[in-house]
């Protein structure tokens, strides 16, 4: 029950022709790999995972900044696997990329992709983590690792003073070169100290033996480190240095200074000390700037960190490889052993951030968001901040807005404006108040995504009593005149696309038809439904369909254009409320109520893909349905997953991308003194606001590899049997 419709196929070439902010990258095996002439890949990038958020802002920003110079990429992932790294590498290779920058899950056992690139004339860029053993590897790019174990040692020594400091060690794990990388620059600052009696070791034997010795070899570091090793875990840290404290008596406590690897140890370390009555007070170092142990030097828990900016890392990254592409010889600023060579490499900065400095090192660069954190003064005037546009999305806690914000950070100050981007975490009185300190910030342009349309109109109002534009974000704000604009999927094309799916599919007459709607509360639902209406109704007129689950649809199904209020008539007997066993419970439920004759091959408008796959369940199990056709939205990877199984018909494909290229030209438009380009408008109950419409796709099993895996927004490799 699946036909190809030639007009979303067409529609999806089209869109997927002209994305500005699509990459090519799909992911998929190194047999299936196109060939060279037709991929015309210049880059390949293979990052650890895409379970984290780090990897997922390296892979936008790596996508974006090497396309916008002009270079093809592709971005695959070994979730934690050196076998699939390999498999990533060599399907890469048969694509005739000309550059491999690789993070390895493991040093050693990358070498074999690295020789495998090599031996193909690909130039080798290790990337944030050293591949070792092998002579292929042509550069390097990397934070210092000596200098953060060498800013690290420099805390402690600063804020020491006299004599006869009780010195704990602490390491990372033995079998990763970096943590003996970070312990080589502690010891660099510390052995003098310690040598001149300004601190004394306490914890280790084998450091205690070697003292006097300046420079270490990797064997002495290497029984060092084996005693005092965390393996860069939080609990083996905290019961390391409970049993120091154990071991030591009062007089090795008091007043002291710790070596920590990193936050996550350091924060571990810092709890068990902090609960010994005989430690009197405690420096801690870390590294990394976890939000976590951010708030741990906010709160005077932990004495400091090392801020490895990955946005500059990144940068360095990208720059390495245009000049390997454009034929000149990469800038570098040192070299590592690797066990095999002296890699070349490019030494990406490190800052030293306390209390004194977490305002200016991570805040006003934009890293962080002070709403991020407690007790921090984030109140910063206008004329400091120099803002331009402030941005409110719903979630930190969902990749989709992560990618977002990435991408609204970097094309804004690519653009040449200051963005500051805040999460409301689900709560519209934390919209509000986020709203309100962007106003206080001095912003021209406000960006909202809201939680709730009707509440967010409180927001808007203040935005625009103090003269801000307020563009609408994916989302439309409601029952207020003060919104300039909204930027949107067409929400009533993508009920139209679902609808048309059904009767492109159909055939012959008296299909049974069933309807399913989003949330009655939610305004998108009722365009989604409106969109649907408007290609079923006259097939329902007709006789192609039948409805079989709603009597206010039935009651209706002779007109073509209905009120708001029909339409809750109808939505309100057949809604999800967007909940996955709402809908299908209601689905069981109309299965239940109807007979066999009301089965057979029927018809499914499902709004969108939790629905879907919900609804889809309930059917798949009832025995007097033949066959069924259901439709979907989002592209979520379990219905594009259920779609390539045959278990779901048709999801409505909304790339992000687009939307926020949309909601950017939009912002850059107002502050450049232009009228932004709109394709429609939008009733939000108080006024028709101006819209950009951005474009959708129906996808299918036909056209679901060249739509979602082509295009780069997903990967091969997450699906299985990919037709």
């Amino acid at each position: 029950m699946h036909k190809r419709s030639s007009l979303f196929t067409l529609m999806t070439i089209i869109v997927m022709a002209v994305m500005l902010l699509s990459a090519c990258k799909p992911a998929a095996p190194a047999e299936e790999a196109a060939s060279e002439e037709a991929s015309g890949l210049a880059v390949g990038i293979v990052l650890p995972t895409k379970d984290e958020p780090r990897w997922i802002q390296d892979e936008t920003r790596f996508e974006a900044a090497l396309i916008e110079a002009g270079y093809e990429v592709e971005i695959l992932f070994s979730q934690g696997d050196s076998a699939k790294e390999l498999a990533n590498v060599e399907a890469l290779i048969t694509k005739g990329i000309q550059v491999l920058i690789i993070c390895p899950q493991d040093g050693d056992a990358a070498a074999a992709a690295a020789d495998a690139a090599s031996e193909a004339g690909v130039t080798v860029i290790s990337y944030d983590r050293l591949i070792t053993g092998t002579d292929t590897v042509d550069y390097y790019v990397t934070f210092d690792s000596v200098a953060v174990g060498e800013a690290q040692a420099q805390y402690l020594v600063d804020n020491a003073s006299g004599s006869d400091n009780p010195l704990y060690l602490y390491a990372g794990a033995a079998s990763d070169n970096n943590a003996f990388l970070f312990f080589e620059g502690a010891w660099n600052v510390l052995q003098p100290k310690i040598a001149d009696g300004t601190f004394v070791i306490k914890n280790s034997e084998e450091a205690i033996a070697l003292q006097d010795k300046a420079s270490l070899t990797r064997d002495e570091m290497s029984a060092i480190v084996g005693q005092v090793t965390t393996n860069w875990d939080f609990n083996t840290a905290k019961t390391l240095a409970e049993s120091n404290l154990t071991a030591t008596t009062a007089a090795d406590k008091g007043d002291v200074f710790i070596l920590a690897p990193n936050d996550g140890t350091a924060r571990a370390i810092a709890d068990a000390f902090a609960a010994d009555k005989d430690v009197s007070s405690y420096a801690v170092t870390g590294q990394d700037a976890e939000k976590a142990s951010v708030q741990y030097i906010i709160d005077g828990k932990q004495s400091m960190t090392v801020f490895k900016d990955v946005r500059t890392l990144v940068k360095d990254a990208i720059g390495m490889a245009v000049s390997v592409l454009q034929g000149a010889t990469p800038e570098t600023t040192g070299a590592y052993n690797n066990g095999a060579m002296d890699v070349p490499a490019k030494q990406s900065e490190v800052v030293t951030v306390d209390a004194a400095n977490v305002q200016a090192a991570l805040i006003e660069s934009g890293y962080y968001e002070a709403a991020d954190f407690s007790g921090l003064d984030a109140a910063v005037s206008a004329e400091d901040m120099g803002l331009s546009v402030g941005i409110v999305l719903p979630t930190k806690d969902e990749p989709r807005w992560i990618q977002d914000e990435t991408r609204f950070e970097d094309a804004l100050a690519t653009a040449g404006y200051e963005v500051e981007i805040l999460f409301s975490q689900g709560d519209s009185a934390k919209e509000l108040a986020n709203v309100e300190a962007l106003i206080t910030k001095g912003i021209k342009v406000l960006v909202i995504c809201p939680q709730d349309g009707n509440a967010a109109a409180a927001a808007a109002d203040a935005a625009r009593d103090a003269g801000v534009t307020v563009i609408s974000y994916d989302r439309l704000i409601t029952g207020t005149d003060t919104v300039d604009y909204y930027v949107t999927f067409d929400s009533v094309a993508v009920g139209e696309a679902q609808a048309q799916y059904l009767v492109d599919n159909a055939s012959g007459s008296d299909n049974p038809l069933y309807l399913y709607a989003g949330a009655a509360s939610d305004n998108n639902a009722f365009l989604f439904f409106e969109g649907a209406w408007n290609v079923l109704q006259p097939k329902i007129a007709d006789g192609t369909f039948v409805i079989k689950n709603s009597e206010e649809a039935i009651a209706l199904q002779d007109k073509a254009s209905l009120t708001r209020d029909e339409m809750s008539a109808i939505v309100g007997q057949v809604t999800t409320n967007w909940d996955f066993n709402t809908a299908k419970t209601l689905a069981e439920s109309n299965l239940t109520a109807t007979t066999a004759a009301d089965k057979g091959d029927v018809f499914i408008l499902a709004p969108n893909d939790g629905t879907a796959r919900a609804i889809a369940d309930a059917f798949a199990a009832d025995k007097d349905v033949s066959s069924y056709a259901v439709t979907g939205q989002d592209a979520e990877k379990a219905s594009v997953q259920y779609i390539i199984d045959g278990k779901q018909s048709m999801t409505v494909f909304k790339d992000v991308r687009t939307l926020v290229k949309d909601a950017i030209g939009m912002a850059v438009s107002v502050l450049q003194g232009a009228t932004p380009e709109t394709t429609g408008a939008y009733d939000n109950g108080a006024m028709e606001v101006p819209a950009k419409q951005s474009e959708v796709v129906t996808v299918d099993a036909a056209n679901v590899q060249a739509a979602l895996i082509d295009s780069g927004y997903y990967e091969a490799a997450d699906f299985t049997n990919l037709p």
